[in-house]
């Protein structure tokens, strides 16, 4: 039986990329381990899932943590509650007690109560594969009561520490990386978003790494033609908290110093003031893979803005799959090569180097974006075929 372990109650995309990957190659039965917001207090078993309740002390130190937060991040979080608003969940909160709140949380907040979770596993006649799904549920249970249950798989999407990178915060990064650490020493196998995670789970101790990067192909999906006149996609989710807002602000200022007329296709956030040379075209949300990266693909050139630290963004992926030359700002370059990508350091470098991307034309930019599909799809297939072998490889050596 291979079980999952997931916080939340949703899998990640790369999780459940790897959990369908799997069906489609193996017989095994899955079973779903959850700790959801909602079932703190209440254990719930259903047919192939449990939503395992915290433990006292877990739901104590959550409640506790509420309480230290930063000054803006507790007023925002107090006129959601009193507003009733279901708003999005912001990932990334700004401010140094806010993110000392939420690696505080991963240690003491998150351990669920096992023991009914043990004796069904106990009880089970075959051995199991545990996959976590990512850091976020690495403490729900304790990873050595697993060990002697079978293998653990444990599927990173980004470097923990990476997503605690607000203000330099010492604190957190060294908190987050001794989590980590330890759950690299427990598992039999790690499976990174990008070789520079690769490297930096082997330099922490992993025994192996394979990675995947973030691109989840739609085999069906074609490129749409291009627009005849300059267009340019831009991806900003409301998710990202002020960054995006920021970000957004520094990019329309950067177009506006070109003598160039162009329309942006903008997914996410919206924005009032948009300079006089741009055709903005937005959308607050598209619901399906497929026109999302059909929209993409109308575009000359994708803007990919780095949020965090983390490995190669999915939207990089994105661009390039849908066919785009990618523009990338410091945070958004990391990670796996492209062979069209191209990197701005600031508002005028962005300026300068679209520019002269523009330059070369709409027959020269729509190869060069080829290129970039074929190559990220070609790595795709060699990944996922390295993936599948490996994973099977691993839970064999346990059995």
């Amino acid at each position: 039986m291979i079980v999952v372990i997931n916080d939340g109650g949703k899998l990640s995309l790369k999780m459940n990329f790897v959990v369908q990957a799997y069906k489609l190659n193996s017989n095994e039965e899955f079973f779903y381990v959850f700790r959801r917001v909602d079932s703190r207090f209440e254990e719930k078993w259903g047919n192939n899932q449990v939503d395992l309740a915290s433990t006292a002390s877990g739901n104590f130190i959550h409640f506790l943590l509420m309480l230290v937060k930063s000054p803006k991040n507790m007023r925002d979080g107090l006129l959601k509650r009193f507003s009733r608003t279901n708003s999005s969940r912001v990932l990334f909160a700004e401010g140094f007690l806010t993110s000392l709140s939420q690696a505080l949380g991963e240690y003491f907040d998150k351990p669920a109560r096992t023991k009914l979770l043990i004796d069904f596993l106990r009880k089970l006649n075959s051995p199991n594969s545990f996959l976590i799904d990512e850091f976020t549920s690495a403490r729900i249970v304790n990873l050595k009561t697993l060990k002697p249950f079978g293998s653990i798989v444990y599927v990173s999407q980004d470097v923990a520490y990476d997503h605690f990178n607000f203000g330099n915060n010492a604190i957190t990064k060294t908190l987050m990386r001794k989590l980590e650490r330890n759950t690299v020493a427990l598992s039999d196998m790690v499976i990174a978003c990008s070789e520079r995670d690769r490297l930096k789970y082997l330099e922490m101790g992993a025994k192996k790494v394979l990675f995947y990067p973030n691109i989840y192909p739609i085999t069906e999906f074609k490129p749409v033609c291009k627009d005849p006149e300059p267009s340019m996609s831009i991806v900003l989710r409301g998710q990202w908290g002020d960054r995006s807002s920021r970000s957004l602000q520094e990019i329309f200022k950067a177009l506006s110093r070109i003598n160039t007329k162009i329309k942006v296709y903008l997914i996410g956030i919206s924005s009032q003031c948009v300079p006089k040379n741009v055709v903005l075209q937005h959308y607050e949300y598209v619901p399906t893979k497929t026109d999302y990266l059909t929209i993409l693909s109308k575009s000359w050139v994708g803007l990919n803005v780095g949020i965090h630290l983390g490995g190669t963004n999915e939207r990089k992926y994105d661009y390039a799959m849908a066919g785009l030359v990618v523009l990338s700002d410091n945070f958004g370059s990391r990670g796996d090569l492209l062979p069209y990508e191209y990197t701005y350091v600031d508002g005028y470098d962005l300026a300068a180097k679209l520019n002269q991307l523009l330059r070369l034309g709409k027959d020269r930019l729509v190869d060069m974006g080829l290129q970039n599909r074929e190559q990220i799809l070609s790595l795709a297939k060699t990944q996922r075929r390295k993936l599948l072998a490996a994973i099977n490889a691993t839970i064999l050596e346990n059995h």
